[in-house]
């Protein structure tokens, strides 16, 4: 089994416990699109990660959070978000993103901008449709903060 590898210039799906809500234990959720990504060689498993996150309340957010790794599975690696080199009181889920996953978790997504809304190209691929719908464009990073 391979384990999960993060890279740049990708887009996944990004799982937070708790979220931004204030209410339990209620996930967040968004596509993120790494930016970077860097292990920190400190013997204690602790990554590096810059990302965009997209659906943030304040819109579009470039951020750089550091995660110890506790799990890399197949498809997946569990963290904990260190908050200032400590320890945090959140966990993230970093994953491969299908279209299935923003259907489910992302709904606000899909209902605004449903594939079927796309050009033919973004249809057929879930890192063309999220770079269609946030950065405006088939390929690469163009103009950023397509609002949904």
């Amino acid at each position: 089994m391979t384990a999960f590898t993060i890279t740049r210039d990708r887009w996944y799906g990004w799982q937070m416990n708790p979220g931004y809500t204030g209410e339990r234990f209620v996930p967040y959720c968004s596509p993120i699109f790494v930016t970077g990504i860097q292990p920190l060689h400190s013997g204690q498993g602790i990554l590096k990660v810059d990302f965009l996150n997209v659906l943030y309340a304040a819109g579009v957010q470039d951020f750089s959070v550091r995660l110890r790794v506790l799990k890399r599975a197949k498809d997946y690696l569990l963290g904990d978000v260190a908050e200032s080199g400590g320890g945090g009181d959140r966990c993230a889920l970093i994953s491969h993103i299908e279209m299935d996953w923003i259907k489910r978790l992302c709904p606000e997504i899909w209902f605004h901008r449903p594939p079927s809304s796309c050009s033919p190209a973004a249809q057929g691929s879930v890192d063309g449709y999220l770079n269609e719908l946030f950065f405006r464009c088939a390929r690469g990073r163009g103009d950023l903060g397509a609002g949904i």
